[in-house]
């Protein structure tokens, strides 16, 4: 195909009408030319630039549909062919479309192309031929039965096992009912590896059962990723088939495969080869271990072997850590290893003191200067809800109490940033985990009252709190003075932290009356953090009153971000407990509903929702905005509790049954849910009561409290099985007041 055939119909294209990620696509013709240049830099370039506009980290847009059909002829004119192919096939595997003509457009453009692009196949470069059968496989079953009889065609002819892998996957996506010769190809020791690791895991994509039989070619084959190296689907075999089994709903073959796994990585650690087995499948053990309720108790034992060699130890260390079982199998190699020096002895203390370890606080005093994760660790226990300090023994009390006194002494000339363990401290917000640890011994740490009030001008906010939890106001008066001292003069943040302080030890709210009113009469996207301290005042904020009108009062365009509407609701809702005033709050929460149709708008629309449901029944013009509200799971658990509270006793708020917001809202507890969000919407199933829900609704909780599926799979690594364990716990409660 020749270039003036490639580019037939280029500029007939109405491309500046069109957008991409960056804007009007007026530049993509220019672009699409120079991929054909003879120059080298300019077509890279080019490429990457069209990677980015018309494929922006997965999203597909307008202006990609009719890219599709130059950017297919420019592969089958030997322009690219390889790196064309791939991001074509990245078109059609994209879901997230932007604002497309029709859903599908995107993918449907490619399926149009394959006529040019199945010959590829046959391509003389097993690269292109590759590309060309991922990229068909994007399409899936859609791609038609030419595309599949031209795979299986490749499949009888091909010999390069590289490529024959792929075309065996490809005909799987796209025939998975016609795959069953493809899947039995893993048991048959005539194929090469690759073939058979691709076949395995054909398996688990068709939905093909799984067996005892398949469980033991994956331990023939162990490590798997050796055999998939380079392969355009970028897929770690391993890991992709505990995670396929177990999404399917084969737990159970998950774990056995995993577990085999683990115990084929102790034998060869034990063999003299350490790392390339031990490192697949303790990472897919952790993988799968953060979606499963059940697989931990199980991959742990497997795992804890690998403790005893230092090549596989800080594969098994994060896994003590994070999933909230009880392993006093795995205490004595944790405390050899956090007596050593380095990474692992910081990682491994930090282990112990997640595990509740008795050895761990003596361990921690003796090596406080250098293990900032284990001190982080400690400080995450003391704040748990309920806590879950470490013992507050002397040692441990000393070593903080002088660590404190040194931060203090050297805060005039902070020290230099250096690596987290080589430098010891200096990189962590140590400060905040020393006062937060003597706050979590209250008054158990009063030892530590001189050097906390040295620190106090340094660190008003966490050291104020800490003096809060350790002080007694009767008894320490040099505290109070202290506080008062703080909260009079600095900058108003420190100041703030200091009369938060002082009122929670004290009761006395004069100097946070006096900080908050003088926060309020300047407006500011910040007033939102000031605003949030008035709610815990009560009565006593009626003095902020006046002010807190005057900012409701504001025009609603001076609001333009999510800190000053969310300053606007928080405002609201201290209005309406001191005056129960709708007409004044009503506005305000109207502003935040609207909010579910800004880009990341829908945090500020759950906190409108929640003004609004603590306004009742007088805020019921918000309803047509709530029961929109109810379509996006996102939204919809606090607007269900809305609608509730605006009709208190009726069986059919604002016409809607019961049984309906409880749909809307099991239907925002799928997995992958964030902590935060999970746990809201279960005190929503508990607030729309016993009534309301059918047996079989009934039995979805029961799923959501002991099925083997997290729930809770967002967040921060170290954290989501303890929040899903959390999680469990209340929704077990939940159901327990559902159900009595």
């Amino acid at each position: 195909m020749d270039l003036d055939t490639v580019f037939a119909g280029l500029d007939s294209v109405a491309w500046a009408d069109l957008h991409h990620a960056y804007g009007p696509a007026g530049d993509v013709p220019a672009l699409l030319r120079a991929l054909a240049s003879t120059d080298q830099e300019s077509a890279e370039e080019a490429e990457q630039e069209l990677w980015s506009s018309l494929v922006h980290q997965g999203t597909v847009y307008r202006a990609t549909v009719p890219a599709v059909p130059f950017l297919a002829r420019l592969a089958a004119a030997d322009v690219r062919r390889a790196e064309l192919l791939g991001m074509v096939g990245a078109i059609a595997e994209s879901t997230d479309e932007h604002d497309p003509e029709r859903p599908g457009a995107a993918r449907a453009a490619v399926v149009g192309q394959l006529p040019l692009l199945l010959p590829l196949l046959s391509d003389t470069d097993p690269e292109v031929q590759q590309c060309a059968a991922w990229a068909v496989a994007q399409c899936g079953p859609g791609a038609g039965p030419a595309a599949a009889a031209a795979l299986r065609q490749r499949w009888e002819a091909e010999a390069v096992p590289a490529v024959r892998a792929g075309v065996l996957t490809a005909c799987a996506a796209v025939g998975p009912d016609a795959a069953d010769d493809l899947c039995a190809a893993a048991t048959c020791a005539d194929e090469s590896p690759q073939v058979r690791v691709a076949a395995l895991l054909a398996v688990v994509d068709t939905g093909r059962p799984w067996d005892d039989g398949l469980g033991a070619v994956v331990a023939e084959l162990s490590p798997l990723g050796r055999h998939a190296a380079g392969d355009p689907w970028e897929r770690q075999p391993l890991r992709a088939l505990l995670i396929g089994l177990h999404e399917r709903g084969d737990a159970a073959a998950a774990i056995d495969v995993a577990v085999s796994a683990l115990d084929g990585a102790v034998e060869a650690v034990r063999a003299g080869d350490p790392k390339a087995a031990a490192g697949e499948a303790t990472w897919a053990a952790e993988c799968l271990a953060l979606r499963s309720r059940t697989a931990p108790a199980r991959l742990l034992p497997a795992m804890l072997p690998l403790l005893d060699h230092p090549d596989t130890a800080g594969m098994v260390i994060d896994a003590v850590r994070d999933w909230a079982l009880p392993a006093p199998q795995a205490v004595p190699p944790l405390v050899g290893l956090a007596e050593g020096t380095g990474e692992h002895a910081d990682r491994a203390l930090a282990a112990l003191v997640w595990l509740g370890a008795p050895e761990a606080a003596d361990l921690l005093a003796r090596h406080f200067g250098s293990r900032p994760r284990a001190l982080e660790a400690a400080f995450r226990r003391a704040t748990l809800k309920p806590p879950a300090p470490l013992p507050c023994t002397a040692a441990l009390l000393d070593a903080v109490r002088a660590r404190l006194a040194a931060r203090t002494a050297g805060s005039a000339t902070p020290p230099a940033r250096r690596p987290l363990v080589a430098g010891g401290l200096d990189t962590v917000n140590e400060p905040v985990y020393l006062a937060g640890l003597l706050a979590g011994w209250g008054r158990s740490a009063r030892a530590a009252l001189p050097e906390l009030v040295d620190a106090l001008p340094h660190h008003p906010f966490v050291v104020g709190r800490a003096l809060a939890a350790v002080a007694d106001a009767g008894r320490d008066p040099d505290v109070v003075t202290a506080l008062r001292a703080c909260a009079g003069s600095g900058r108003r943040s420190d100041r703030q932290g200091a009369a938060t302080a002082l009122h929670s030890l004290t009761g006395d709210a004069t100097a946070l009356l006096a900080v908050l009113e003088a926060a309020l009469d300047e407006p500011n996207d910040r007033r939102d953090h000031f605003v949030g301290a008035v709610a815990p005042l009560g009565e006593q904020a009626r003095p902020l009153l006046p002010r807190l009108r005057a900012l409701l009062a504001e025009p609603v365009e001076t609001r333009s971000t999510v800190p000053a509407v969310e300053a606007a609701l928080t405002a609201a809702a201290a209005v309406w407990k001191l005056t129960a005033d709708g007409e004044a709050v009503l506005p305000v929460i109207l502003e935040g509903l609207a909010w579910t149709e800004q880009p990341w708008g829908e945090r500020t629309a759950r906190r409108a929702a929640e003004v609004a449901a603590l306004v009742g029944p007088a805020a019921r013009a918000a309803v047509p905005r709530l029961l929109s509200m109810l379509d996006r799971p996102a939204t919809a658990p606090a607007a269900a509790r809305a609608l509730v509270a605006l009709h208190p006793g009726s069986d059919r708020p604002a016409g809607v049954p019961l049984t309906e917001l409880v749909d809307r809202v099991l239907a925002s507890l799928a997995p992958g849910a964030y902590a935060h969000s999970a746990l809201a919407a279960l005190k929503v199933l508990a607030a729309l009561g016993p009534t309301a829900f059918t047996a079989a609704q009934l039995d979805r909780v029961r799923q959501l409290a002991d099925g083997e599926r997290r729930i809770v799979g967002s967040g921060t690594q170290i954290d989501i099985i303890r929040d899903d364990e959390e999680f469990r716990a209340a929704a077990r409660t939940v159901l327990a007041g559902l159900t009595p």
